[in-house]
């Protein structure tokens, strides 16, 4: 189980003095079944005090504000810990009971805001087209599906950095096969809801121990399972997850789990810069 240590540093520069600067990060990490929280603070500049509540999907939010005058803002999230692979999940239905379940009111009822439309993600006929053109086989059960999905989605879209924005929706990417890592997680979120699974949006850090370059923050998505639980899937990198995924948090989609939300009075903004730093440590003693 590698011990990462990570920092995330998000650096705002303003055309001019900005004043009563208020702001919600959602970067610290918290404790799951494969994901154990060593440390994690977020630190501001200007000096602001961070004071800490959990939102509604359960992500851990920090809250600050900063009154003086400032013409550039530094938020870095800092976090040490120590990652595993997710466990296999335990099946308590056949494949056939699984898809019949998914029409239960219970189990609707119980997941409904994984199902519903959300700001990315809605029903769209460039969605259900691809949806006929993949034609995912459901025989396997419903875990199977979702794995051949990925690997459909990851087939079809192809990951170009600049062919879309934070704000594309969903139906563009499926009309333009092109995207990063948010928007294969959006279509497949899509294409899940689309079938009656619940899905949902996970945000975080991936290490690629083998990757040049500079570390990234990563989108992967979560789809629930009946009778075995949600299951987490990564279209960016099909296949089962390895325990180099850092959830961070979760929610319907993007919109509910952006690393940084404000606003503020004065000049507009002049530029943004995001760097991640993560770096393997030695397992400890």
């Amino acid at each position: 189980m590698p011990r990462l240590s990570i920092r995330h540093r998000t650096e705002l520069h303003y055309a001019g003095p900005a004043t009563e600067s208020v702001n919600e990060v959602r970067l610290v990490p918290r404790d799951s079944g494969r994901v154990i929280v060593h440390h994690a603070d977020v630190t501001v500049l200007p000096a602001a005090r961070t004071s800490s509540h959990m939102d509604a999907f359960g992500n851990v939010v920090r809250w600050f504000q900063v009154v003086d005058p400032h013409e550039r803002l530094v938020v870095d999230a800092e976090a040490i810990v120590t990652a595993s692979a997710p466990g296999r999940l335990v099946h308590s239905l056949t494949p056939s009971e699984q898809w019949a379940a998914l029409a239960h009111p219970a189990f609707l009822d119980g997941l409904a805001e994984y199902l519903a439309p959300s700001v990315y993600v809605h029903p769209a006929p460039e969605v259900a087209a691809l949806a006929r053109e993949l034609d995912v086989p459901e025989g396997g059960g419903v875990e199977t599906w979702l794995l051949d999905l990925a690997q459909g989605v990851s087939d079809t879209v192809a990951y170009e950095k600049g062919a879309t924005a934070v704000d594309t929706p969903v139906e563009v990417v499926a009309r333009l096969r092109r995207g990063v890592c948010q928007d294969l997680a959006h279509l497949t979120i899509a294409l899940c809801r689309m079938r009656g699974v619940p899905a949902r949006y996970v945000s975080g850090w991936l290490y690629g121990p083998a990757i040049e370059g500079p570390a990234e923050s990563h989108a992967w998505i979560e789809a629930h399972v009946p009778g075995a639980g949600w299951l987490e899937i990564d279209p960016t990198h099909p296949g089962r997850l390895d325990g180099h995924h850092v959830r961070v948090a979760v929610g319907r989609d993007y919109a509910d789990v952006p690393p940084l939300r404000g606003s503020y009075r004065g000049a507009p903004p002049a530029g943004m810069t995001v760097s991640v730093e993560i770096e393997e440590l030695p397992a400890a003693a």
